[in-house]
Parts: C-alpha cells; structure tokens; sequence
C-alpha cells in the first residue's frame, strides 16, 4: 500500500510531527505501508500567483530550465501507484501550493481523508477561496476531521468531525511526570523567515517573561531551550549566550529532545503537541490564531500581552498539579484510537 501525505520537510518541524503522528495512525489500521511525501516546502514548490520559470518550462514543454530533483511527488508524474491521499493538521490543506496533489485525487480517482486540519482564521466552504475543485474532493472523503471548532464550523455542511491533531500521536511511548526537575522552553524571534518567525511584539513579550523565568526558577530547577529553525540560533545566542539550546534538522530527533523535560513552555503549537504524546505537559504562549490546537493537547493557554502574575500564576498552578496533569494527558492520549474507530478507516 502507498499512501501519500501532504506535508514539509526541512521547513517547519511542526508539520513533520503531524506526519509522524499521522503515520502512526494509519498503520495501527492499515498495517505496514510506503509512506510518501508531497513535499510543500516553499522551497521546493513554489505558490506564485505568476511563476516565470514554471510557465517558461511549460512553453518549452517539460522541466527545461529548472528540473524538480526532490525525493517526493512531482507535477505531471504517474501516481497510479498511490492508494490514499492525507491532508493532515497545517492550515496549508486547499490554496495553490496543494492544488496539482487535488488534481492528482480526481485524475487517478484516488480517496483522500482530512486528519486534524485546522486554520488561520475564518472562512466558509463556499467562499471563493475553494476551487471547485477542492469541493469536489471533499465532498467525496470519508474521512474528515478537525482540530479546531473554527474549521469545524467553515465546513459546515459536512461530516466534520472534531478530534485532536495527529501530533498527539507523533511519539510512540509516554512517560508519568512524577515531579518537575527540568524545564524547556521554546526559543522564538522575529528575525527568522516568514512563518518560522514571531512578531517583534511578541518577541519582546517572551524575552521579557524568559528572563524572569530564568531569575525566579534557575535555582529550583534544570532549564534549557529549544529552537525549531536554523535561524534562532544566532539569535539566541545573542540573546541568552550562557544558556543551552537544542535543536536538530532531523524532526525526528525531538521526540529525544522534549522527552527530557518534564514541562514544556513556549509559542510553537506542535512543540507542546510533541510533548503531550510523551505525556509532559505545555503551555502555550498564545500568539496567533492556531493556539486553539493546543486545547487538543490538554494544554495551557497564556495569551500575549497579558500581564506576567496570569504566565507565573499558571507555572507554578501546573507544577503543583503536575502529576494528575501527566496522567490526565495520557488517558487523553489512549482514547484517541477511540475516538477515531467510527471513522471508517478500514472501509476506504
């Protein structure tokens, strides 16, 4: 069986822990298969309304002048061989950049399911922004489900059905927090590219929290950072030079990474959706409209701009409560296989 998924590599970690949870799923109901990626890296497929070199390459009737050489579904290619396609949790599931994987579903008549999508704002499955298209495959799913009310309610009108993001299933094994000895906390700024970034509003909102952090809690408990994309480090660097951080480019390697700590805080969504899958819980510094996932990771909300007693009140509220938190999250965890049992899944 060859499955593929709408996903990112070597772009937003976040992305490639719903895969890997996604990837989880679906072989507890399919059993083994080939995964493969259709690869939205805006590096590697562009979204320009008015691509030069694409439409060059089209005049002379093939890839010409720029040749697509990444390990992932390419435009134009055969994909008989595909048995399933995933839209899974990025708000990226309809738009430009996914529009050839549509066109793929329809040409080779192969079934597509929606697990966990969710959005940056509000919208209606009339509007405009859906081609036809788009419609048309997502009148034909059979599997469509939701990890915020506000995608529950634009596609009204279907079987939409809210349940978790898939990245509460990115890690495989989970663990009881006993108590809290280490902390992490995830690094953030406004100098990294567009949509790796925060605003320089909400840059400044975290550094000042983090510093006091660091004077209120050093002395107490094992603290250190996580970066998700290349360009925090040097920033970091700059801004915390005798602190530690983690990172890797292997998204994998941050089931590693947050297993260590025993609370997670920070402004990445899926960064405490890693963490609740290994039963640690997060809270989430609330800084754009995705921040809702979190409430499918059992998650805490602080929302920027609120005053630091609500974020400090909240820490030490959690700590205190840090065990039941832990066992609670795991239960939340275990009962997802049940809540997605009436979808259908072995029937596609």
């Amino acid at each position: 069986m060859n499955i593929v998924f709408s996903t990112t590599r070597q772009w937003n970690p976040g992305d490639e822990f719903i895969l890997m949870g996604a990837i989880n799923l679906l072989k507890e109901y399919f059993g083994d298969f080939n995964p493969v990626i259709y690869n939205r890296n805006p590096q590697t497929r562009r979204a320009r309304k008015y691509d030069v070199v694409k439409a060059t390459d089209k005049l002379l009737g093939g890839e010409v002048i720029e040749k697509f050489l990444d390990n992932s579904v390419k435009d134009g290619m055969d994909l008989s061989f595909a048995d399933l396609i995933v839209f899974a949790g990025s708000p990226e599931w309809r738009g430009r950049r996914v529009e050839s994987l549509y066109k793929y579903a329809k040409d080779y008549n192969i079934p597509a399911i929606f697990l966990g999508i969710g959005t940056g704002g509000e919208f209606k499955f009339e509007d405009k922004s859906f081609s036809d298209l788009e419609r048309e495959i997502f009148r034909k799913s059979k599997v469509i489900t939701v990890r915020d009310h506000t995608t529950q309610n634009g596609l009204e009108g279907l079987d939409a059905r809210y349940i978790p993001c898939p990245a509460l299933l990115s890690a495989k094994k989970e663990r009881e927090v006993k108590e809290v000895k280490k902390v992490g906390i995830m690094y953030a700024t406004n100098k990294a590219v567009k949509n790796n970034n925060v605003s320089a509003e909400t840059y400044e909102y975290i550094m000042s929290l983090y510093r006091e952090f660091l004077v209120r809690y050093k002395d107490k408990y094992e603290i250190e950072f996580v970066a998700h994309y290349i360009d925090e480090l040097p920033e970091f660097k700059k801004d915390f030079p005798n602190e530690i951080i983690n990172y890797s480019y292997d998204s994998k390697d941050y089931i590693d990474i947050y297993g260590k700590f025993d609370l997670i805080i920070g402004t990445r969504v899926h960064g405490v959706g890693i963490s609740a899958s290994q039963g640690i819980p997060g809270i989430m510094l609330a800084h754009d409209f995705r921040a809702d996932t979190v409430k499918g990771f059992k998650g805490e909300l602080v929302k920027i701009g609120e005053d630091e007693n609500v974020f400090f009140d909240t820490i030490d509220k959690l700590i205190l409560e840090i065990e039941n938190k832990s066992k609670d999250l795991i239960t939340h965890k275990w009962c997802y296989d049940g809540l997605v049992d009436s979808l259908a899944l072995k029937n596609i």
